[in-house]
């Protein structure tokens, strides 16, 4: 029987937006939305962001010193992290599983201010009973690191455990690392994984 589950945030359990966050980023910077994603991604910035290798103060230094106006870190962190909705459809299934008993467990690529900004706006989030952040750990899937980091917070043998992610190649290297893993569809077909896992839901 399931002790432990761990799920994916984003596409997951809320949804986001990378175009809204270039445009609104470049709402704010005066930069456009192309030397941002350029930045972001070229540059490859957000990737240093959620390693946890540069802090929201480096993140905002590195915007505003190839920005062609002042804004406040406030400004530029709003821009960056109000980009998300929430897949309510899934958080009854969430409770049902909290309801049960289970451990449940947060293991998302993310970075400080993104995770600040779903953790604020989505109480379902504190029904897990721990997290395992990319900017925190220090590691991003696919790295085999990542997913030892999370069996360490299982508080039990792999073999109990489950994992849902909407990125196929992180549920690959999750099941290379040891951690039963299942493509995320959607809410009927993550209940029928489970159920095929002994665990059957409402």
């Amino acid at each position: 029987m399931l002790k432990t589950l761990f799920f994916d945030l984003g596409n997951v359990l809320v949804f986001f937006s990378r175009q809204k966050m270039y445009q609104q980023m470049a709402q704010c910077t005066g930069l456009t939305p192309d030397i941002i994603r350029n930045i972001l991604v070229d540059r490859k910035i957000q990737e240093l962001y959620e390693l946890g290798q540069i802090d929201s103060a480096g993140f905002y230094q590195t915007f505003q010193a190839s920005s062609p106006r002042s804004f406040s870190l406030h400004d530029l962190l709003e821009a960056t992290s109000d980009i998300f909705t929430p897949n309510s459809s899934l958080f009854p299934l969430v409770e049902q599983l909290k309801e049960k008993g289970l451990r449940l467990v947060l293991l998302s690529n993310t970075s400080e201010s993104h995770f600040n900004r779903v953790w604020a706006h989505y109480s379902v989030l504190r029904l897990f009973d721990d997290c395992v952040l990319s900017y925190e750990v220090g590691a991003l899937k696919p790295s085999p690191l990542i997913f030892l980091k999370a069996l360490a917070k299982a508080h039990c043998e792999p073999k109990y455990c489950f994992y849902t992610d909407d990125i196929a190649e992180f549920v690959a290297c999750a099941r290379k690392a040891g951690l039963d893993s299942e493509l995320f569809t959607g809410v009927s077909d993550l209940k029928t994984a489970l159920a095929t896992r002994g665990l059957l839901l409402e």
